[in-house]
């Protein structure tokens, strides 16, 4: 069995979202699928407590189930204000159909999220097509910027987008963790994709968007990528409690 490893945990409510648990870039990356699920909560110190149970239960690191708690910092057209991430390095980890009822680990967490009067808002399940996020940014890169995109030529927007990270890399401007994900399921808009983007603080991540934003290689790519995709909405998000089940 493996241990889950509680890396990092808030249990005071901070306004605020997402985060993306990782890996080195590789061709067959450490999380292979993300199921994510949004909620709104009036309880967020209940819900932090209650996820870090859960967590600590081992039901998940039992399949080798990595899960992170984020909030939300800006977001728009969603009444969400907290969500979830499960992540699974293949296939086979993925949940039974039963697992909400035969887990009693699940069934007390789905039991206490619902006491909580926790309003599930949405759900959307990923793969995974570029994710670069070294095992030493996890639990310190706690702000997350996410873009979510309606691409037209996944193929050349993928190669665009990772030639771009090299040069803002060349350039030291690119984030210490990053990731590009293709929507299986569950997209708002007619999204296809989402990117994220790690820091491990607020003033990390504006510091990195103003400097972005008098990139020539990011006005460059810019410029191309308008023919292959639509920014359909942006988020800049939180971490919580993070837990990689030994995936790295």
């Amino acid at each position: 069995m493996k241990f889950l490893r509680v890396i990092a945990l808030l249990t005071t409510f901070v306004s605020s979202t997402s985060g993306f648990a990782g890996h080195h870039e590789m061709s067959e990356p450490a999380i292979k699928y993300v199921l994510t699920q949004g909620f709104k909560t009036t309880n967020a110190p209940a819900t932090a407590t209650a996820a870090t149970r859960f967590l600590q239960s081992g039901v998940l690191g039992e399949r080798g189930v990595g899960m992170g708690l984020y909030s939300m910092n800006a977001s728009a057209g969603s009444t969400a204000n907290m969500f979830i991430d499960y992540y699974y390095p293949d296939s086979e980890s993925l949940p039974p159909a039963d697992v909400g009822t035969a887990s009693a680990p699940h069934v007390e967490f789905f039991g206490k999220m619902a006491e909580l009067g926790n309003e599930g808002v949405y759900s959307t399940m990923f793969a995974t097509v570029v994710e670069n996020a070294p095992a030493e940014t996890i639990g310190v890169n706690k702000v997350f910027y996410a873009y979510f995109l309606n691409v037209t030529d996944p193929s050349s927007y993928v190669g665009a987008w990772k030639a771009l990270m090299k040069d803002l890399k060349a350039e030291g401007i690119a984030p210490t963790g990053y990731g590009l994900r293709e929507i299986v399921a569950g997209g708002e808009n007619n999204e296809t994709h989402m990117i994220w983007m790690g820091y491990p603080s607020m003033e990390a991540l504006m510091d990195s968007y103003e400097k972005t934003s008098t990139s020539k290689s990011a006005a460059a790519f810019r410029e191309k990528a308008s023919a292959m995709r639509t920014v359909s909405r942006t988020l800049i998000t939180s971490q919580l409690a993070i837990d990689t089940a030994e995936m790295f």
